[in-house]
């Protein structure tokens, strides 16, 4: 069966003799399969990096720094736009797909790779990498409600006069994952994708139905990766009432602005999609509110 875009065995009851065998054949046909048939993202990769820290104990001065090695994953992101890829090396994940069923959004602090045997030991040029598996009901690279789409429109729209009173999520890569299937033609992500592997075609959900009757009935997806800046953090670190409301004010800024100059509206507003930016990262420092995530965006005007 299909669940989420993700292939899976049907199921096996492992109490009875028969499950034994099915489970057993299911084990080894896994154990033979290469990586990009089980399903591995050819464009994030697990890398190790040298990382440097300083000892707590025995130095002087700042201490003695030692280098250390740091598991952390290399990440490919292409740009729609200009063709171009652009490879990140993570620091963090702020959201990890911790489901073992379908495809889920992922979230991470990445810093680019650079041409020092990718260290990554500052927070210089530091981003934020959201990798996601949106449905569309659109053609995937032309959807007029895709995040990357309305990320765009506001760079586009304030880049060259950027805002005095609010900041805003500024995009730097938008782009849609491109998997290498015959080692000759690359495609784009999707459900669609999936279903050509399995010799079947995707059927759409019927209308006014929330679940599948079938296997065959889902959604088409697309996997979209994101970088953006700047970094934000959880509006739960925020120290007290005077934090709350100019970081409150600024997002609520943000959000009118949007609607007045890109003629976007949000409509998913929560203490989720608040983050709180504070300059050059000091806890001490001017600190702001940055409103995040378009998934459920629209253009004004637009059904």
């Amino acid at each position: 069966m299909l669940n989420d875009s993700v292939l899976v065995s049907l199921p096996i009851k492992i109490s009875e003799a028969s499950g034994h065998k099915e489970l057993v054949s299911l084990l080894v046909n896994w154990s033979t399969c290469s990586t990009d048939q089980l399903g591995y993202d050819p464009a994030m990769r697990h890398v190790t990096v040298n990382t440097s820290s300083r000892s707590t104990g025995g130095g002087m001065g700042d201490g003695n720094r030692t280098d250390v090695d740091a598991i952390r994953c290399e990440i490919d992101c292409f740009d729609d736009e200009t063709d171009e890829t652009r490879s990140y090396i993570t620091r963090q994940t702020i959201i990890s797909a911790d489901n073992i069923f379908g495809r889920h959004t992922r979230c991470f602090v990445a810093v680019p790779v650079r041409d020092d045997n990718k260290t990554a030991t500052d927070h210089l040029g530091e981003v934020v990498i959201k990798d996601a598996w949106p449905p569309t009901e659109h053609a995937v690279l032309d959807d007029p409600r895709s995040e990357i789409q309305f990320l765009r429109t506001i760079r586009d729209t304030y880049e060259k006069c950027p805002p005095k009173d609010f900041i805003y999520p500024k995009l730097v890569v938008g782009g849609h994952v491109r998997l290498d299937s015959d080692n000759v033609h690359e495609s784009v992500d999707t459900t669609d994708g999936v279903f050509k592997l399995t010799g079947v075609e995707r059927a759409d959900l019927p209308p006014g139905m929330d679940r599948s009757p079938s296997w065959q009935h889902q959604l088409l997806c697309a996997h979209r990766r994101i970088v953006m800046s700047p970094v934000g953090h959880s509006i739960k670190t925020i120290k007290n009432e005077e934090e709350l409301i100019i970081v409150l004010a600024e997002a609520m800024r943000c959000h009118s602005s949007l609607v007045n100059d890109c003629g976007i509206l949000h409509r998913d507003i929560s203490t989720n999609n608040i983050l709180v930016v504070r300059d050059n990262g000091d806890s001490s420092a001017t600190l702001h509110g940055l409103l995040i995530d378009f998934d459920f965006a629209i253009k004004i005007g637009q059904k």
